[in-house]
């Protein structure tokens, strides 16, 4: 009897192929769109976060500093503004469409209370912007999971990074660190594209000219250019691709002619990124060589910022935690059947890595990069570390992809189809205990702690929990409906973050705690205080008349003083 092979035509096989691709396009695209709805359904439910203002308003600044002709601040001239630059021109473009209650309200409210209107709408279009942006990184996921199992379970992987607490609750507010997360997970997959096509041209093909090798190299040193725009750090996807081309394979004879035929194009990729790069960084222009290596010396130590992190229950300087801060976190804050799933993928990735195509090794080396490298030197370097494991959110993605590739494999690897199904079965409960933990946080799931913890109730005065100060705008809805009209309110956390969800009719007095000298000013009427730097031990003559709790857990409390 013939093989099944030799017996069906090969245009039927092609034919079979494509629709089997198309289905699976079809369940990845359905999938995207099926976050994406659920996403822009409940971006509204957020507050805002301690630095938003600082974002929106850095802008405005950087522009005010060109147009003066002074130097940026430290503070200002190595962060990247290319993202906060881009959602203010949305904010522009859609202002016609927004701004017109506060226009009709002109003669209704002073000028502070009308710059308050604005601040909240710049920030719920940012979150818009933040959200949509977000998604590419889902993409990207699903992008990199193709390349090393195949499209059929492209579909899963966004799945399984919509189920990233962490990843997800910060995708709708973030405008630091989820562009730097979702622009590493592109690069990397994009690069991983890249390094395809270097393995498929041909020897004579290898000129630079007007050709599709000269045009892409080009095009992901800009990309690169736009990722370190965001953030610095992000020039060393340039040499992660480098990296990652040449040690497919580690014969030398074969380096060695790799190194002499792609040496012009990897010179292009890096032309191509400084160019854009000194394009994003104003701060740059007048001296980009000494600007560059300033920045990077900043983004590894970031030593401007000087306060404690509450670390197993314990207050300890962001400079002085221990080197495990961040593994302890991770092992915390993600699923624990996504760590469980990450290391059979990491495993499955080594076991298999001699049997890989080019393009497979190098998407391999690629993730492992994105997802070991930058921790192990800010572990190395005693980096400043603080807000859990925010500065770090651009593993997740990474850790994702493998977790899918760790499941999809132990799914290959079970022939049994009895067994198949009681996995599937095992992995949707797991999945659908994942949700119901995302639910009963919403919308704060950036403060998720893993079952094995114990859930946020166990974090409670032992970790971090909404150190952005989220829990601030229903704390303030609660205030609107109780408080007397006229009422002074002490807020102990980011002010504007209450004030623009205050309402104006009543004509509140908002003092930042700092501002307030507890023991010399009459009592307030209010406090109300986030769950950080024991904000909630102050006041202790006052009694908590509302706490905005999650699964028993208070965040922001609201206490009435006598």
């Amino acid at each position: 009897m013939l093989p099944i092979n030799l017996i069906i035509p090969k245009t039927v096989k092609i034919a079979i192929l494509k629709d089997n691709l198309n289905k699976a396009y079809l369940k990845f695209f359905l999938v995207i769109i099926l976050i994406a709805v659920i996403g822009l359904s409940t971006v509204s439910h957020y507050g805002a976060t301690w630095d938003e203002w600082i974002e929106i308003y850095m802008v405005q600044w950087v522009r005010q500093y060109i147009k003066d002709g002074t130097p940026i601040p430290r503070d200002s001239k190595y962060y990247g503004f290319i993202f906060n630059y881009a959602a203010d021109q949305i904010y522009d473009l859609t202002k016609p469409l927004g701004d017109f209650k506060s226009v009709q309200a002109s003669n209704t409210f002073n000028e502070h209370e009308k710059n308050v209107l604005k601040l909240k709408r710049r920030i719920q279009v940012k979150h818009i912007v933040t959200f949509i942006f977000s998604l590419l990184a889902f993409v990207a996921v699903g992008g990199i999971v193709a390349i090393l199992t195949g499209w059929e379970y492209a579909w899963f992987a966004p799945i399984v990074l919509a189920l990233f607490p962490q990843f997800w609750g910060h995708s709708f507010f973030n405008p630091k660190d989820i562009p730097f997360a979702v622009m590493f997970t592109v690069s990397t997959w994009l690069g991983a594209c890249l390094l395809n096509y270097y393995y498929q041209v041909e020897a004579e093909h290898l000129k630079i000219g007007k050709n599709k090798i000269t045009l892409y190299s080009l095009l992901y040193g800009g990309l690169a250019g736009l990722f370190t725009g965001i953030r610095v750090g992000g020039f060393l996807m340039i040499f992660f691709v480098i990296a990652a081309h040449l040690l497919t394979h580690l014969n030398l004879k074969a380096l060695s002619l790799k190194i002499k035929n792609f040496a012009p194009f990897y010179g292009l990729m890096i032309g191509s990124w400084f160019l854009i790069t000194t394009l994003c960084y104003p701060a740059s222009w007048s001296n980009p060589i000494q600007w560059f290596f300033a920045a990077l010396d900043n983004f590894s130590k970031y030593s401007l910022w000087d306060n404690s992190v509450l670390f197993d229950g314990q207050f300890i300087p962001g400079k002085s935690l221990p080197w495990y801060y961040l593994l302890r976190l991770l092992t915390i804050t993600v699923p624990i059947i996504f760590l469980l799933a990450f290391l059979i993928g990491v495993m499955a990735i080594i076991i298999n890595y001699k049997k890989f195509p080019e393009n497979r090794r190098a998407c391999a080396i690629l993730v492992l990069l994105q997802v070991f490298f930058i921790p192990t030197v800010a572990i190395l370097k005693h980096s400043t570390i603080y807000d859990g494991i925010r500065h770090f959110l651009f593993i997740l993605p990474a850790i994702a992809a493998l977790s899918a590739t760790g499941l999809i494999w132990i799914y290959k690897k079970i022939n049994n189809k009895p067994l198949k199904i009681f996995a599937v079965t095992l992995l949707m409960i797991q999945f659908s205990l994942i949700i119901t933990d995302m639910s009963a946080l919403h919308p704060y799931q950036y403060s998720y702690f893993n079952r094995t913890y114990g859930g946020l109730a166990a974090a409670y005065n032992q970790q971090e929990t909404d150190y952005w100060g989220l829990s601030l705008r229903e704390g303030m809805e609660w205030l609107n409906k109780n408080a007397e009209p006229n009422s002074k309110i002490v807020i102990a956390g980011p002010l504007f973050a209450a004030e623009i969800f205050s309402d104006l009719h009543h004509k509140f007095t908002l003092i930042n705690r700092d501002d307030f000298h507890l023991g010399q000013d009459p009592l307030p009427d209010y406090y109300m205080g986030l769950p950080r730097y024991d904000y909630h031990k102050a006041f202790p003559e006052c009694p908590v008349v509302y706490s905005v709790t999650r699964q028993n857990t208070p965040l922001t409390i609201v206490k009435k003083c006598p």
